[in-house]
């Protein structure tokens, strides 16, 4: 077979020209043409805070076409008050915490917990109860994850793989008082993010039932009074790819994240009871892992917009936004571990990586 890419030729550009407007995307100016000292650095001052501002970057060379990179968003703002609540060194990890205003405790996940005694020969993804600082932690489950509290604190329901069956995984619900678990299903169907509705009696979750592959889920939902299902989002009848990651606004209405045929996610709300779909956050990036402030009026999510994956902020009142993190190397997100959750309408609990849990002041 002969090899495609022999006849190419990789070249360092001459010169970079930066792109730059604010305000709408389509009134760009050339800012700077800056030579190639192979710094690869610019600072761009005089920027409002507060004010959005659009880049794009021109590679040129004499002989060769120009090079056009990706357009970027960047909203300028002061860096807010940032806490590290826990910070593991050695193996073990947190992510996909959720986290209980009522008991004041997290669910996290540890993706090498070693439950023999700690021999690494048997490590497994795990669920740990926790204060919020680590201490009195035990664990919940092993080979599950996706934990969620209920409103009440009472209970946990997560995803739980059923071994043995192919690795299938399937909700149970975890009791506080009691430390019992339950399992709500029990096939060979694979069941991942489990969402309390508000009042804690129905659950959403997103599932590749009656679907292809595990790829390709449909959100549903379950009545806890009775177990009863209900499909709530169709693939057959939309334009989606992949449904996934629901989060309740109020006991009828939700958001999630839907991936469209050209493999872009952005966020959308859907009702259980008309089950129509509506773009929330619509943009030519990627926006996913949202989950909406207690009180309805701001949802938080990871986004590629400004160049890397980052946490943003939308208030749904005014329609703005607003870049929480981005300011050092280290603040850098997985998106399929990576859970955002609220303390109250004003903090933000998250993990960066997987080995650090940060609170978020944002006013």
């Amino acid at each position: 077979m002969p090899d495609i890419f022999s006849s190419y030729k990789l070249v360092d550009p001459d010169y970079f020209d930066i792109y730059e407007s604010e305000g709408p995307i389509n009134k760009f100016k050339e800012v700077v043409e800056l030579i190639n000292d192979n710094n690869y650095e610019y600072t761009l001052n005089d920027l409002n805070n507060n004010s959005i501002y659009y880049f794009y970057v021109i590679g040129k060379k004499e002989g060769y076409k120009p090079l056009y990179s990706d357009t970027i968003m960047i909203i300028p703002n002061q860096k807010l008050t940032f806490e590290t609540l826990i910070t593991f060194n050695n193996n073990q990890s947190i992510v996909s915490v959720s986290y209980s205003p009522v008991t004041n405790k997290i669910a996290y996940v540890d993706k090498n917990y070693a439950w023999n005694g700690g021999e690494n020969c048997c490590m497994a993804v795990s669920i740990i109860l926790s204060s919020i600082d680590n201490q009195n932690s035990e664990l919940l489950a092993i080979d599950s994850d996706d934990p969620d509290w209920s409103s009440n604190g009472d209970k946990i329901v997560f995803a739980e793989e059923t071994l043995g069956q192919g690795y299938y995984s399937q909700i149970a619900i975890y009791d506080v008082m009691s430390k019992t678990i339950v399992k709500l299903t029990n096939d060979t169907t694979y069941y991942y993010n489990p969402s309390f509705s508000p009042s804690d009696d129905k659950i959403l979750y997103q599932s590749n039932k009656n679907r292809p592959d595990i790829n390709s889920t449909n959100i549903w939902l379950m009545d806890l009074n009775n177990l009863n299902t209900e499909l709530i989002t169709d693939l057959s009848k939309n334009n989606f790819i992949d449904v996934s990651k629901p989060d309740w606004m109020n006991e009828n209405d939700f958001i999630f994240q839907g991936t469209s045929s050209n493999n872009m996610t952005s966020i959308y709300k859907s009702s259980v009871l008309t089950k129509k779909i509506e773009p929330l956050i619509a943009s030519g990036w990627n926006d996913y892992n949202a989950t909406i402030s207690p009180n309805s009026d701001q949802i938080a999510f990871i986004s590629d917009r400004s160049g890397s994956e980052q946490l943003w902020l939308y208030n749904l009142q005014t329609k703005g936004y607003k870049q929480l993190t981005g300011y050092d190397d280290s603040e850098y997100f997985d998106g399929n571990w990576t859970k955002i959750d609220w303390i109250d309408n004003n903090q933000l609990l998250f993990t960066f990586g997987d080995n650090r849990l940060t609170k978020l002041l944002l006013k």
